[in-house]
């Protein structure tokens, strides 16, 4: 009886072990109507990721309950978490779904716009300011060198006085708060209420808060400005495990 006690506690253990140890798990894409190459498979926990070979194959070190995102140009979007049967197999099938083909569009070219890029006057397209940012370069913006022009008569005193009253610093604010807005409207633009619940499973009384919490994050930004999909989607799953881990922190 007193072995018997002693044993199960002992098995127990091994299984928790077992299952809190990464192994490289075999993966096998199959695609309807397209090919399973080039599919780039991402583990969140871990941050590894890989790429399927021409046949739908690879190889990712994973965990039980890990999320596996799959995604290529010519493919829908997937998610997949690993469950202990995955795991114990160290083998995944999965079943891809191929976008639908899109017609080119035609573009109609109006010959009549002709700007100062291309009569050679300017090298570049101009930078196209938003009001915020126009507002700032009219206030100007001082820096300690620029005294050196004001001695010499080539400058003027508007850039002083509005760094002395504070009116560059609220303008920076302004153009920080203006950018956060407009990448709020894109991602209101872009994600439905069903992606946010379906694919990133934040609950959807959260979802709004979520969307001002992508808006906030730094690194968020700068990948959503470079606009790579796919990787505006990682990041978006990986945003919405800390968000979902911060909501359930706040509840208990």
């Amino acid at each position: 009886m007193r072995k018997s006690n002693i044993f199960l506690p002992i098995c127990l253990l091994l299984l928790q072990l077992l299952f809190s140890q990464e192994r490289d798990i075999a993966g096998k894409i199959s695609v309807r109507d397209g090919s399973p190459s080039n599919v780039h498979i991402v583990n969140v926990a871990n941050e590894k990721e890989v790429v399927s070979d021409s046949e739908g194959n690879f190889m990712i070190p994973a965990n039980v309950d890990d999320v596996l995102v799959l995604s290529a140009e010519h493919l829908e979007f997937q998610r997949i978490i690993v469950e202990k049967s995955m795991y114990y197999k160290g083998k995944i099938d999965i079943t891809m779904m191929a976008k639908p083909t899109q017609l080119d569009e035609v573009e109609v070219v109006n010959h009549n716009k002709i700007n100062a890029v291309d009569l050679g006057i300017l090298a570049k397209p101009a930078k196209e300011y938003t009001p915020a940012e126009r507002r700032l370069r009219t206030a100007g913006d001082f820096k300690p060198i620029q005294l050196l022009g004001i001695i010499a008569g080539g400058m003027e005193f508007d850039p002083i006085i509005n760094a002395i009253n504070g009116k560059t610093k609220r303008l920076k604010n302004e153009v920080k708060l203006e950018k956060k807005e407009m990448l709020l409207a894109k991602i209101n633009e872009n994600y439905t209420d069903e992606f946010f619940m379906n694919d990133l499973k934040v609950a959807r009384d959260e979802i709004s808060g979520f969307k001002y919490y992508l808006a906030e994050d730094m690194v968020f930004a700068e990948t959503f400005a470079a606009g790579n999909n796919e990787r505006i989607v990682i990041e978006m799953i990986r945003k919405a495990a800390d968000f979902n881990a911060a909501i359930t922190e706040e509840k208990k």
